[in-house]
């Protein structure tokens, strides 16, 4: 039924026929470099044509984010009112479909009269008297034209817009509980690393002391050393409140308020790098990111406007139909020659409207011409957040490998430096130096894991996130039901 309803959407009607413009792509997707980093444990490789799993955020094989985003799915109220705002949509297109099929009413009522001499003719007469009227009334345009048909597909075409923009609500959800995680994650280690670097600043001020009672070391090392202590303990309150408010964001998130005790602490160490990123193919994008689609959406909605304006300047044709009794009392109902029945036909055609109507169809037409720029725009916007994507996971690596080899630097360094102080090779200001750099590179080399992460997110997130890959699709309400028949995207 739905599908013999579909095909008379597009028979027989004025208008341009929708169809996406013409756009060359790329073959495919280049890297902008080689992204094997240099240490075996981290590697990637790009997979040129490979498709995007549902859940893409399973792939870093961490427990609590998989809860995280399951909660979120369930409990988002910003996914749950794209959910119903797509409901609406849906119901709205059903209601269309009533233009192409007759309407039938039901008329029931009493009406007294009273006709003065001007109205009856008679003179002397004031006559007035009631009856009874109950009859069926049937109306029906015939959509010559296929205007009716054109506005049944605009609002369907809305629809899909509505649709595109659940799922680019369900993409933004996923990304941002995964990215909020890896950063809350990244936090917490910052904050654990700050901490076991006072305990170990406040061990070597000891040792300082120690040395200083034996006049091994000067005033000034201890009073060196006492502000290195001081100013590294500073820092831990900074990384506990940004933690905190991470973890306000991940509960906000999914769902629920900043002081519930139910959010799971995410450990960096967890993540598992994924060592095979999905590229897919560029002709592919089209179909799978959510704004492309919007905008393929809003472009047919624009198409199938024209053509209802460009209707509405055409005759239309209407037949109308009564029938039913008439009676002056209720009891004298279908009693012959009570009954009444009545049926015309109408042809109107507008004759002037002051420019109206030829001006609405070309402010459709201009708005079809816009619909399919911006296309072209979105598309263009589209490609270049994937290679932006695909440059910083490049940058990242290489930072990486260097922050690797500069910690490891730094931290050979700073042992070879305290041992040297102990022995009296090196001045206090030495050590001093050595432990800011060793600092410094600590915190940049769980920074740059941190990022590799968010890049691998980010790249899922850029090429669609696999939404058609979910076996159950949970986000689209239960009665949503696609034009053409066929399983709702």
């Amino acid at each position: 039924m739905m599908s013999m309803t579909c095909f008379g959407l597009t028979a027989c009607a004025v208008g341009p026929t929708y169809h996406l413009p013409s756009q060359p792509l790329p073959d495919s997707f280049v890297a902008p470099w080689d992204l094997t980093p240099a240490h075996a444990e981290n590697a990637q490789i790009m997979s040129s044509g490979k498709d995007i799993p549902g859940q893409w955020w399973e792939c870093f094989h961490n427990a609590a984010v998989n809860v995280l985003v399951k909660r979120g799915l369930s409990h988002s109220p910003t996914l749950a009112t794209a959910r119903f705002t797509l409901r609406a949509a849906q119901e709205n297109v059903l209601a269309q479909y009533a233009g192409l099929l007759p309407n039938i009413s039901g008329n029931a009522g009493w009406t007294r009269e009273k006709f003065p001499y001007a109205q009856s003719g008679i003179p002397n007469t004031n006559a007035s008297w009631g009856y009874y009227d109950l009859h069926l009334a049937i109306g029906y345009d015939i959509d010559v034209w296929g205007g009716i048909r054109r506005g049944v597909e605009r609002q369907a075409a809305l629809r899909d817009a509505v649709a595109a923009q659940l799922q680019a609500a369900y993409l933004v959800l996923t990304a941002n509980i995964v990215s909020t995680a890896i950063n809350a994650a990244m936090l917490s280690r910052e904050m654990e690393e700050q901490q076991r670097l006072v305990a170990f600043e406040k061990e070597y001020l000891r040792t300082v002391e120690a040395q200083y009672k034996v006049g091994a070391a000067s005033a000034t090392d201890v009073a060196l050393q006492r502000t290195q202590v001081a100013e590294q303990s500073a820092l831990v309150p900074d990384f506990r409140a940004r933690l905190l408010n991470a973890r306000h964001a991940l509960a906000d998130l999914v769902g629920s308020f900043a002081s519930d005790s139910q959010i799971p602490a995410v450990d960096l160490d967890q993540f598992i790098l994924p060592d095979e990123l999905p590229l897919g193919v560029p002709s592919t994008l089209l179909e799978h990111r959510p704004d492309i689609r919007q905008a393929s959406a809003d472009l047919h909605a624009a198409t199938a406007a024209v053509g209802v304006a460009e209707a509405a300047r055409l005759p239309t044709f209407v037949v109308s139909g009564a029938w039913g009794d008439v009676a002056a009392h209720a009891a004298e109902f279908a009693v012959p020659g009570n009954g009444m029945a009545a049926l015309a036909a109408q042809i109107v055609q507008p004759i002037f409207q002051g420019g109206r109507l030829l001006h609405n169809q070309r402010q459709a037409e201009a708005t079809l011409s816009a619909s399919a720029e911006h296309w072209r725009a979105v598309v263009y916007s589209a490609f270049r957040n994937v290679a932006d994507v695909l440059t910083q996971i490049a940058g990242d690596k290489d930072a990486y490998d260097a922050d690797v080899a500069a910690e490891r630097a730094a931290s050979e360094a700073l042992l070879l430096a305290q041992k040297q102080y102990r022995l009296g090779g090196v001045s206090y200001i030495t050590v001093l130096t050595t432990e800011t750099a060793y600092q410094r590179t600590l915190i940049t080399l769980i920074e740059a894991r941190a990022a590799r992460l968010s890049d691998s997110a980010a790249l899922f997130v850029s090429l669609g996130g696999g939404w058609w890959n979910r076996q159950d699709n949970p986000v689209l309400p239960d009665r949503i039901i696609p034009l053409d028949g066929s399983v709702p995207q």
